[in-house]
């Protein structure tokens, strides 16, 4: 599982160069575990983060938690290529500028790279 634990802690996405046509589309789903115990059992409500990459830029594809003590758990994660050329793309945790590579993958046209939780990372072709 990946679990933003911090504040200071956020899920981002860069691309080793720039696109040809068209920015890959990033889809992240998540769900806020909060300090405080909870008294019933009901579930924790989840969230999605949409968005997409920006080149060579750095792009938080998800925030960091925004109360200390929050841990955010990370469900799924896609990244899909729409471009007409091959991408090199690096998810990564950035903790204040220190920078952790989860994976770095080069995506052709139409490809997605996928995280689930208990499955880990990998890439399919959609036609």
């Amino acid at each position: 599982m990946i679990r933003l634990d911090s504040t200071t802690r956020k899920l981002q996405a860069v691309l080793a160069g720039v696109v040809t046509a068209s920015q890959p589309q990033c889809s992240v789903h998540f769900y806020d575990v909060p300090s405080q115990e909870k008294t019933d059992f009901s579930e924790y409500r989840g969230a999605v983060k949409n968005t997409d990459t920006n080149d060579t830029t750095d792009v938080d594809i998800c925030a960091a938690p925004l109360k200390a003590g929050t841990i955010r758990n990370i469900d799924y994660i896609s990244i899909y290529n729409k471009d007409s050329a091959s991408v090199q793309v690096t998810v990564k945790i950035d903790d204040s500028g220190t920078e952790t590579i989860l994976i770095r993958r080069t995506l052709t046209t139409l490809q997605t790279l996928f995280y689930e939780d208990g499955a880990g990372w990998i890439v399919i072709a959609t036609s």
